[in-house]
């Protein structure tokens, strides 16, 4: 299955480091689909149970790739707020400013 657009063909609009490094992850995340769309197939049609191993682990590749980037978007958006950034925002900056969670009552018993 081809995309529709290529982002790597929108670089030449936006240049900065942001944008490369966004296309890049990109990239990475076509590349891990593409190999698990391959052995997901073998597995289901075929039914080769090697391709079904291969699977696993390239779904276990994907689960970490998104852990890791999901990491480096919190680190991103941490280093944003921690810049202060001017868009200010009303929401306290932890949990622990806001107020606690009321707690729940025991269960009745019978």
């Amino acid at each position: 299955m081809k995309p529709l657009f290529m982002l790597k063909d929108c670089l030449p609009l936006y240049q900065n480091q942001t944008m490369r490094h966004m296309s890049k992850r990109y990239e990475e995340l076509e590349k891990l689909v593409a190999e698990l769309t391959v052995d997901l197939r073998k597995f289901y049609d075929d039914g080769n149970k090697a391709a079904g191993t291969r699977a696993r682990k390239a779904l276990l590749t994907l689960k970490n790739w998104s852990h890791e980037v999901r990491k480096e978007i919190s680190a991103m958006r941490t280093a944003a707020e921690s810049k202060g950034s001017g868009k200010g925002s009303s929401k306290p900056a932890s949990k622990a400013a806001s107020k606690p969670a009321a707690k729940k009552a025991p269960p009745k018993k019978k």
